[in-house]
């Protein structure tokens, strides 16, 4: 019999959930990541494991909450994933780079410091604010 309540993973009628991006290349950190935005309510989580998949995730989806991206902010740029993100409303995340914490906060951008808790996983989704602003 299933346990699961029939509400589990679903939001409020006239809602949509809303929608994560996760590039990670280790399957155990994408999972801990999924899980741990998932424990925090309802959503949906694509794992992507490459920056390539991710213009067929932006596609199938209009609006992306936050984008944790194991990348470094040189990479996200010169791959162009920054501003398509940003169009699609994502909160970028960072999850390796920790060299370029200033200027990624400067941004708005966050960063995700490894080994990361579930606690550092929903602070960095919280809306970020330019240092000095």
């Amino acid at each position: 019999m299933n346990e699961r309540p029939k509400d589990a993973g679903q939001s409020a009628p006239g809602q949509m959930a809303p929608v994560y991006l996760v590039l990670e290349r280790n399957s155990l950190i994408a999972e801990d990541i999924a899980g741990s935005l998932r424990a925090a309510g309802p959503c949906d989580v694509v794992h992507v494991p490459s920056s390539v998949e991710i213009a067929n995730s932006l596609a199938n989806h209009p609006r992306i909450e936050a984008a944790f991206l194991e990348m470094t902010y040189a990479q996200v740029v010169e791959a162009g994933l920054d501003k398509p993100l940003l169009s699609n409303g994502a909160q970028i995340v960072l999850t390796v780079g920790e060299d370029d914490e200033a200027n990624v906060r400067s941004l708005g951008w966050n960063m995700l410091i490894r080994p990361f808790t579930d606690d550092m996983i929903r602070h960095a989704i919280r809306p970020a604010k330019p240092r000095g602003g």
